[in-house]
């Protein structure tokens, strides 16, 4: 009996055991927080840049009115300015209208999630992210 009670009372090993529970939840709570940051900044790089189209968009000029693939080359200098790393759509409309009307200018991108996504597949493998501006024409 005295044997056994050694054996129950020995607490070697129980650090490793508990880490190695522990780290797997760490790992995702820390790529996560990684994952969802980059994601933000990117969504946020494209919020930008929509306003950055919308802006010169909503611009018009005495001499001529900015056109659409003049947004959309200005909203691609400045994403390729920024460093974005990934591809992107633009869509524009309402460039082409007179003062008063709406300019809307929409940027939307797909961001992967390559840890979450191989953890988690399917549903969180990728997401879609979209920066939405509306102006209207001065």
């Amino acid at each position: 009996m005295n044997r056994l009670s050694r054996l129950l009372r020995a607490t070697r090993g129980t650090a490793a055991v508990e880490f190695a529970l522990v780290l797997p939840m760490f790992l995702m709570l820390v790529f996560g927080v990684v994952e969802l940051g980059t994601a933000w900044y990117q969504k946020q790089m494209l919020v930008n840049a929509s306003r950055v189209g919308a802006r010169m968009g909503s611009l018009l000029n005495d001499t001529t009115t900015n056109t659409a693939a003049q947004v959309k080359t200005a909203v691609t200098q400045y994403l390729q300015t920024a460093g974005y790393p990934g591809a992107f759509t633009v869509t524009t409309s309402g460039v082409d209208g007179n003062a008063g009307d709406q300019v809307q200018v929409t940027v939307t991108s797909n961001f992967q999630l390559p840890v979450l996504g191989n953890l988690i597949p399917g549903s969180l493998s990728s997401v879609t992210l979209q920066g939405v501006t509306v102006m209207r024409h001065e």
